[in-house]
């Protein structure tokens, strides 16, 4: 545009010559205002996000850094529809489910393992190695003999797809995004490139290909080299560790200050041996302390922080009041990053006092870079020499030994997610009785699962109806707040509302389940509910014993009208039902178990592991509830008269003078005698109450008793056992 403008107005004031010389003015215009941007290696927070760019630099790793690292290739979601429901004018519901393949570079140079991966900060895969979310996870070392990837081969081609040698890459198959909104997250590395630390040495010998050139002082954990040259993937190591180029009879090579041989004497590189003359100071300059910065702060990477930004700061001497701040791509703890913060602050004034010095043409052989005493006895750099005719200047900076010494630091307070160690996982399934109005028409089974840590995230679970059915997927059931097993036995319930008499212990999966002691006001108002095997209880007391083991007292037996008149053995299984963290099977997978041989399988979250339980064809939801209350009167004639007190699964709370609905088609009930009496059949009632004649009486045995069961409408209650003699 300005080429253009000034063309126009250069031909209307000076003519063709005017306008010659406004197009050269419009091309330095319009080359300063429209050239493209100078490009720059990555700062800090770079390594830290993920990024899909055309022209994303891929950093050198060495050491064990935390990168990001650049999506390289990836699908399209792939998309799975789960439709579950429906049936008896019920609508169907349809649950959609994604998972995305996709490749993420690393690091332009090999790499030894990859550890831990983090997904949008949380650990996706800890360092135990197991994954959180299922996947099919690869990684690729970057040598220059790689093979192409078989997931990128069978989606390209084999002819289309390439092996990315000479870059190390990461690839995941079908990695889950549920637990991600669906989206593809955020993903950081833990990458180790060497198996130790490195320091400035090792570095550069790597980028610039000849080992023994490059020396380095002061070590770091891990370091990311980027940049366009090797000179700037150097720059940021080489500032903080002192080094300078060096020249020496071997040719140059780059060292720390520090390192190396003592210093020369001047007097020593002269034609004819003298001592130094004031005269042969020409020129000094010295900064003044203002231009020194006040503070240098320190920013890296802190390893006890799981690599996340760290900073340190130390104050420099006499200095002004800008601060300097030094980005430093590095891994380093806290405390080296203090002492080397506090080194550089205390090195901040070297070289700020210049000399040049007059010497003749045998101080050539003094190594440019390298230390340098003269008469007083100060030490300098030899920073250049300059050679006019036979005379040589040299160019000193002061040179002022910084001593190493240790500074202690905190990391500070590590913001972190838990890594824990594999858990091992334990899924029960649990016949419930009916808890809800009105009366379920089909079994109630409870899956219910827990980890033996906080780090267990859950089994997914599938439905197989028979030995050849095609398996249902049920969804996730996540960790029960309490699951477990009786470490005791358990004696059947008292006669009495309060269980005085027993108490239950019970061992967790979990070690860090916590159970709480409630009143007897929210006791009956349904606190604390648990199944232990086919028996509903409720616990008022709560008492640690171990740390898996607990003692659970003040009990409400047999609740709902559940099972447990035989007490339980030692091993049944426990489970607090007082959060929704269980899985109910669905209704149409509750009527394809009553056939007996349907199966649960699961799979730890993020585990292509399988296990297969066998599903019960419950029933206590459906059951009736056991009559209550029985009593046996004479009838005066020899005979019995007995009765009870029906109970109903439409409403199963007991409320006194109040006869509550039957729940069932018709009343009907059953009496049987236990043991059985030869000669006498079972009776059929459809009244609370039996009359048994006085010659049935006189031909049973001591101890007979009579058990009282409802026939409803999907089978048999519990008995009511009432003794006869």
């Amino acid at each position: 545009m300005a080429t253009l403008v000034l063309t126009v107005v250069g031909g209307i004031v000076g003519g063709p010559v005017g306008a010659a010389i406004g197009a050269a003015l419009g091309q330095q215009v319009d080359a300063a205002v429209f050239k493209p941007k100078g490009r720059e290696g990555p700062r800090l927070a770079d390594l830290k996000v993920q990024a899909s760019t055309y022209g994303q630099q891929i950093p050198q790793l060495f050491g064990t850094m935390r990168v990001a690292g650049s999506v390289i290739w990836a699908t399209d979601l792939i998309e799975r529809r789960t439709k579950s429901g429906g049936g008896k004018g019920r609508p169907s519901v349809t649950e959609y489910s994604y998972a995305v393949s996709l490749a993420v570079a690393l690091s332009s140079r090999p790499i030894r393992a990859i550890r831990r991966i983090w997904a949008d900060g949380n650990l996706l895969r800890g360092s135990s190695g197991t994954f959180q979310e299922r996947c099919i996870f690869r990684w690729h070392d970057g040598s220059e003999d790689q093979a192409v990837d078989p997931l990128i081969a069978s989606a390209v081609g084999p002819g289309s797809a390439s092996a990315f040698r000479g870059l190390a890459y990461a690839v995941f198959e079908e990695l889950e995004l549920a637990a991600f909104g669906n989206r593809i997250p955020s993903l950081t590395f833990e990458v180790e490139a060497d198996a130790g630390g490195v320091d400035a040495g090792l570095v550069g010998d790597a980028l610039l290909g000849e080992a023994g050139r490059c020396a380095g002082e002061w070590p770091v954990a891990g370091y990311a080299a980027s940049g366009d040259r090797a000179r700037d993937a150097l720059a940021p190591l080489f500032e903080v560790d002192g080094t300078r180029l060096v020249s020496g009879p071997d040719g140059w090579r780059l060292a720390p200050v520090e390192s190396g041989a003592d210093a020369l004497a001047l007097a020593d590189f002269r034609a004819v041996a003298r001592s130094e003359a004031t005269q042969d100071l020409v020129e000094r300059q010295r900064a003044p302390l203002a231009a020194l910065p006040g503070s240098i702060r320190l920013r890296h990477y802190e390893p006890e922080r799981d690599y996340q930004l760290g900073q340190q700061a130390s104050q420099v001497a006499g200095g002004g009041a800008r601060e300097e701040r030094i980005d430093l791509p590095a891994v380093l703890p806290a405390a080296s990053a203090r002492a080397l913060a506090g080194r550089l602050a205390a090195a901040a004034s070297d070289g700020r006092e210049t000399l040049v010095w007059d010497a003749d043409l045998a101080a050539l052989a003094l190594p440019v870079g390298g230390k340098l005493a003269i008469g007083d006895g100060s030490i300098w750099r030899v920073a250049a020499r300059h050679v006019r005719a036979d005379r040589l200047s040299l160019e000193l900076k002061r040179h002022q030994p910084v001593p190493v010494a240790d500074w202690p630091a905190a990391p500070g307070v590590p913001v972190r997610p838990p890594d824990w160690p594999d858990a091992t996982g334990i899924v029960r399934l649990f016949d419930l009785p009916n808890l809800e109005v009105p009366p379920a028409a089909t079994a109630r089974l409870l899956v219910a699962a827990a980890g033996s840590n906080d780090g267990w995230r859950g089994a997914d679970c599938w439905f197989v109806p028979g030995p050849d059915a095609e398996p249902v997927p049920l969804g996730t059931v996540r960790p029960a707040l309490a699951l477990g097993e009786l470490a005791e036995p358990l004696a059947a319930a008292s006669e009495f509302l309060f269980d005085a008499v027993n108490a239950l212990t019970v061992t967790m999966v979990n070690p860090s389940t916590m159970l709480d002691s409630v009143d007897d006001a929210a006791l009956l108002a349904g606190a604390n509910r648990a199944m232990i095997g086919d028996e509903l209880l409720q616990f008022g007391a709560a008492e640690p014993t171990a740390p898996t083991t607990w003692r659970l007292s003040r009990l409400l037996r047999r609740r709902a009208g559940s099972g447990g008149m035989e007490g339980h053995a030692a091993g049944t299984p426990f489970v607090l039902l007082n959060d929704n963290a269980g899985l109910l099977l669905p209704e149409s997978a509750a009527r394809a178990a009553e056939s007996g041989a349907a199966r649960l399988q699961w799979a730890r979250r993020g585990d292509m592991t399988f296990a297969d339980m066998a599903v019960p064809a419950g029933g206590s939801a459906r059951r009736p509830l056991s009559p209550v209350h029985g009593r046996t009167a004479a009838d005066g004639a020899g005979g019995i008269l007995l009765s009870w007190r029906r109970r109903s699964r439409v409403d199963p709370g007991w409320r006194d003078e109040v006869d509550l609905p039957l729940g069932e088609a018709r009343e009907v009930w059953r009496i049987t005698l236990a043991p059985p009496v030869a000669g006498v059949a079972a009776w059929s009632s459809t009244a609370s109450s039996l009359a048994i004649a006085a010659e049935t009486v006189a031909i049973l045995p001591p101890g007979t008793v009579a058990e009282v069961r409802q026939l409803g409408d999907f089978g048999l209650s519990l008995p009511l056992r009432i003794p006869l003699v």
